[in-house]
């Protein structure tokens, strides 16, 4: 889990209590986090490594981990009211040429604030935490912050030859290029490979043609280094993920309203979305009902409880019903997708260790589920047969899926979204494809080779709230060069009237992948539960592979009549 590097004397000013090291170690245990090592420093304070759960990145400083203890404690419960002012100046201009490199951008701008070393420090140390974990190493998301007394406004977002970009870069007394930035300064070497690739690099400046920085490398000297004596500060997000750009300005934002900032919102103008404005301090809104908060964590909380224990989480609430709540989610909050999640916050608040222990009301032994028997069943009867287990990746490619089995490609699929490996961007259909590439990965061994697997399948279904369903399904190859139809017909059937079926059928069919007239239709009590044949020559060839090979594949989900059963979750 990602650790929080900080010091005692730190974390208690910004929480406002004095904390032994005992007394933090017990609030963050019963918070969720923990205390990971502590160290004695000279000057009598400690120096803390505190573990942060990597769903909670607004807890990646010691402002927002002091925010979170603040709202636990009950020293500052409820919901903080952000209040957004607005300045016609302050606008970020955005060229088309950054949407294929960097398109997104985010700003706020900050009055009033009163900073000291150790406060900057602590921003910096924030600004690249964020960096490492939630943004990827730069990649989703980067932070730059300026002073606000030497810009000029508009800014300007745009796309440049790095030949022609000059700037001092941060701790540089000297001008350099976009180009020797990237390879002779530390900041530029490390996070390079970002850029590279790329004909012109994103370039942030402002209206007299400062440069401000070079997102997502490096800031200017002159224009992107604040100090104690700056109290008017600008704070940006470039990326490539929009949800990240805008959840890590909230993130900034609301630390520094913490510090008692005053916060002005940025005119965002894209050169064909039109114009937003950030940051994003709007609050989500949710319903709960108290019956399901007390039939998930097995308590008795009342409605009044129920928003009491949420307001030292942090949220907003307003009572409906006796039975109903209304729950405002913090706009930094990146974890909270589902009624689960509000949840398990109100059990953290209620304190799980404060739950009573109950012995079930059933008493009975554990055993295997009937799925788990029936599967255990089929594996010792394909063993007992000569065959081999194989365990295939879920994740695959749509040219091993459908193209190299001579089909059509299917819409009816699971997508990886933004799959950048042209080898995995789906998820398995159907098994068969990934027995026959354990086979190319294994065409030095003797043959005969047979392999069989066991395993689920995934198919989209509206009716699941993941909007995709799980089926399991058996696929046997069999590679030698007497492999045929009879041989793979004998050992399904073996397997099927072990199974204590009887009515069984195989009918005359076409599939692509199988040799025309040498394929059939699985049939059991008249469900069509497969298919089963010789593969086609151009699909063993498609493989590497240069054997007859009898396959066949058939969903047990379909054979037993296991069928996806709709939880009744309520609506987030």
């Amino acid at each position: 889990m990602p650790i929080l590097d900080t010091q005692l004397s730190r974390l208690n000013k910004f929480v406002g209590k004095e904390f032994t090291i005992d007394e933090l170690a017990e609030v963050l245990f019963r918070f969720g986090m923990e205390l990971d090592s502590y160290e004695k420093l000279p000057n009598g304070d400690y120096a803390l490594k505190i573990e942060i759960t990597p769903d909670r990145p607004d807890m990646l400083s010691v402002f927002g981990l002091a925010r979170a203890l603040r709202k636990y404690l009950g020293i500052n419960p409820g919901l903080e009211e952000y209040a957004l002012h607005t300045d016609a100046r302050y606008k970020i201009l955005v060229d088309k040429s950054v949407t294929r490199i960097r398109p997104y951008i985010a700003g706020v701008v900050v009055h009033n604030i009163r900073l000291d070393e150790d406060t900057i420090r602590d921003l910096i140390y924030a600004q690249e935490k964020l960096h490492e974990t939630f943004c990827r190493g730069r990649k989703k998301a980067s932070i730059g912050l300026y002073p606000l007394k030497n810009i000029s406004w508009p800014l300007h977002y745009y796309a440049e030859d790095p030949y022609k970009i000059r700037f001092k870069p941060l701790g540089f007394d000297f001008e350099m290029t976009a180009i020797e930035i990237l390879q002779k300064h530390p900041t530029g070497q490390k996070y390079a490979h970002i850029l590279l690739g790329h004909e012109k690099y994103p370039l942030f400046t402002d209206n007299a043609n400062h440069v401000l920085s070079l997102p997502p490398i490096i800031n200017s000297e002159d224009y992107g280094k604040i100090t104690p004596e700056d109290n008017k500060i600008l704070i940006e997000t470039t990326g490539i993920h929009k949800p990240t750009v805008k959840l890590v300005i909230n993130i900034m934002a609301t630390i520094m309203h913490d510090l008692g900032g005053k916060l002005y919102s940025v005119e965002i103008v894209y050169p064909e979305s039109g114009s937003e404005r950030s940051p994003y301090l709007e609050y989500r809104e949710v319903k709960i009902k108290t019956n399901y908060i007390n039939e998930v964590l097995g308590i008795k909380l009342s409605c009044k409880k129920a928003c009491e224990l949420l307001a030292r989480m942090g949220f907003g609430t307003k009572k409906i019903s006796d039975d109903e709540v209304l729950v405002r989610i913090p706009p930094y909050r990146a974890d909270i997708w589902h009624l689960i999640d509000i949840i398990d916050d109100i059990g953290r608040a209620y304190g799980f260790d404060n739950m009573e222990p109950e012995l079930t009301p059933v008493f009975t032994v554990g055993g295997l589920t009937e799925r788990s028997t029936i599967i255990t069943f089929i594996r010792d009867l394909l063993i007992g047969l000569g065959f081999t287990e194989a365990f295939t990746f879920a994740l695959t490619s749509i040219e091993d899926q459908f193209d190299k089995m001579l089909l059509e490609r299917d819409e009816n699929i699971v997508i990886i979204a933004g799959a950048r490996e042209k080898k995995i961007n789906m998820v398995r259909k159907w098994l068969l494809p990934e027995l026959l590439k354990a086979l190319a990965n294994n065409k030095d061994r003797r043959y005969p080779i047979k392999l069989f697997e066991v395993s689920d399948v995934v198919v989209p279904d509206n009716r699941s709230d993941t909007g995709a369903i799980n089926k399991t399904h058996l696929a046997l190859v069999s590679a030698h060069k007497e492999a045929n139809f009879t041989e793979a017909r004998q050992c399904l059937e073996y397997v099927l009237q072990a199974l204590g079926f009887e009515n069984l059928s195989f009918i005359r069919t076409r599939h692509s992948s199988f040799i025309e007239g040498r394929v059939a239709k699985v049939i059991v009590d008249g469900k069509d539960i497969g298919v089963i044949g010789e593969l086609h020559p151009q699909v063993i060839l498609n493989w590497g592979l240069a054997v007859p090979i009898s396959a066949a594949e058939i969903s047990i989900s379909e054979l037993f009549g296991w069928k996806y059963k709709p939880v009744d979750v309520p609506e987030f």
